[in-house]
């Protein structure tokens, strides 16, 4: 496949046109070439990431948190310059899609933990700078599950809101919209305080595992659609 096709295909899929992201989302870092055979995917756009990437023969790797953010890279030192390099020296294009992907209804992180906890009536709340990214559904069961680092208790018809990754300051108001229970992936000290003070039951999953949901999904749907190798590049 041409790497042209799978970014414009990410584009429609996950309409980056619709937000307002602080990350500049899409292709980041182009290659020799157009040709791609396999792609990885990956939380974060790392060094690491990349040499599992091209370890594991991949043209190309999708990232939540990709290297470009507001103005882009105005100087390439440190550790951008060294993911830059990491890249080059490979032949590896990125793909960076932050916000779209959190909140996705068909790969989304967010949608996809309420589908891991087989949630019903799921509808989009929690408002990001204009951005609508997380979810609150309804449990459809009395289940323990471990969900990243933490083990959860759900109750049927129990009102559960999910935001993943640092999205610990919606926790006082996922109380006010009738929460039972708050789900993300970590909290500042003072969310957790604020979300005390209101009586909300928030569950801290880990930043990092709570954004492995839509990478994981957005990898097989491109393989399914486009008959396209992928792999999923995980940090443990």
């Amino acid at each position: 496949m041409k790497l042209a096709q799978i970014s414009a295909w990410l584009d429609r899929e996950l309409e980056l046109s619709k937000f307002d992201d602080v990350s500049n989302n899409g292709l980041q870092i182009a290659r020799e070439g157009d040709d791609v055979k396999v792609v990885a995917f990956a939380v974060d756009g790392s060094v690491a990431s990349v040499n599992a990437a091209a370890a594991a023969g991949a043209q190309l790797l999708v990232v939540h948190h990709g290297i470009s953010w507001g103005g882009g890279i105005r100087r390439l030192t440190d550790g951008a310059y060294n993911v830059v390099k990491a890249a080059m020296d490979v032949n590896l294009a990125l793909y960076g899609v932050h916000l779209p992907l959190d909140a996705s209804k068909k790969y989304g992180n967010n949608w996809e933990i309420a589908r891991f906890l087989k949630l019903t009536n799921v509808r989009p709340a929690f408002n990001y700078h204009g951005n609508v990214i997380g979810v609150i559904g309804t449990s459809t069961r009395n289940a323990t599950v471990t969900l990243g680092t933490q083990t959860i208790k759900q109750s049927k018809n129990q009102t559960i809101g999910i935001c993943s990754g640092g999205a610990g300051d919606f926790g006082a108001e996922a109380k006010l919209l009738g929460c039972d229970l708050y789900v993300t992936g970590e909290a500042s000290w003072g969310d957790v305080i604020a979300a005390e003070n209101v009586g909300a039951n928030m569950v801290c999953c880990g930043h990092y595992e709570t954004e492995t949901f839509g990478v994981k999904a957005l990898s097989k749907a491109l393989a399914r659609s486009h008959k396209i190798k992928t792999k999923f590049i995980d940090r443990i």
